[in-house]
């Protein structure tokens, strides 16, 4: 059984860790992007088995957990690969920036062998190669030097880059650096897909598994992927909307990733903004509410 330690670097109060205001009005902090990182790659990886996984971080993000208790966590689990997923600064407004890797100075050979095709993959996928970007760097950092496995820390591209943040604040970008870890953590681990897996690219699924983690229920048939009666009828209730309490803050985050906002679950005026423009484009009644008809244009079905 392959053990994955995987972690999102930072928490979502950790001092100075956030976008460049000037290039995010909303300073989104290093820990959403690295942590919808880190979801993506569970998500993926729920197609194969022969593996168990690990998150070191405070999931939640309120808590930064320390750097020792991260590696004491990830050795005493013993796990066969560490996976570190970090956003960078350093360019202060300017251009360019880039993917980096990072193993120890005195990395072994299986480290880097690791290193090496995460960044190769990552460049594939994303093509965030940069000017400001070394690919494949080494370093006295705690969590490679520390962790008794193999460990690859990924800064996913510069965020206070003028190049960058407009690409690292994208879910699509997020998707292809979860896509790129992925494919090589199951060449690796030499993982096998599950029988009947539901695909990644299937978002009734995902949107079946939101609607459940917020209390709806597809008695029926459960989380399927598949549209139907049952699908219908909860979409008419799971109405995501500009509210004081943010009642469906699961199903509100895919609505922010479908119109193309920071997807921190709560449905604010920027979220009901790029929601009406969404229903323009689509032809709907734009009046900011996601309803069973704006469901059917997110998911694409009729």
């Amino acid at each position: 059984m392959f053990k994955l330690a995987l972690n999102a670097g930072h928490g979502k109060h950790t001092q100075g860790k956030r976008c460049m205001k000037s290039l995010d009005k909303t300073e989104t902090r290093e820990w959403a992007l690295n942590s919808r990182i880190c979801e993506k790659i569970e998500s993926l990886l729920q197609e194969y088995s022969g593996y168990e996984l690990m998150r070191l971080d405070d999931k939640s993000g309120e808590s930064d957990i320390p750097l020792r208790q991260r590696t004491n966590t990830a050795n005493g689990f013993g796990a066969d690969f560490y996976l570190s997923i970090h956003h960078n600064a350093g360019i202060k407004g300017g251009i360019g920036g880039g993917i980096e890797t990072y193993v120890y100075t005195a990395a072994l050979k299986e480290s880097l062998e690791w290193q090496s095709d995460l960044y190769k993959t990552l460049l594939e996928k994303t093509g965030l190669k940069g000017n400001r970007s070394n690919g494949r760097r080494k370093a006295n950092l705690h969590e490679c030097r520390e962790s008794k496995m193999p460990c690859v820390l990924i800064e996913c591209g510069y965020m206070d880059s003028k190049t960058d943040v407009p690409i690292i604040l994208s879910d699509d970008f997020a998707a292809k650096v979860a896509e790129a870890c992925v494919e090589v953590i199951v060449k690796k681990a030499a993982l096998k897909k599950k029988a009947n897996s539901v695909s990644y690219e299937n978002k009734i699924y995902f949107w079946q598994k939101a609607a459940i983690k917020d209390g709806f229920k597809f008695s029926k048939y459960g989380a399927d992927g598949k549209w139907g009666s049952e699908c219908e009828k909860v979409a008419q209730k799971a109405v995501c909307k500009k509210r004081l309490t943010y009642k469906y803050k699961n199903l509100t985050k895919l609505v922010q990733e479908a119109v193309g906002v920071t997807a921190d679950g709560k449905f604010g005026l920027k979220t009901k903004t790029a929601v009406m423009a969404f229903q323009i484009k689509n032809k709907l009644l734009a009046d900011g509410i996601v309803g069973l008809e704006s469901w059917k244009k997110i998911l694409g079905v009729k």
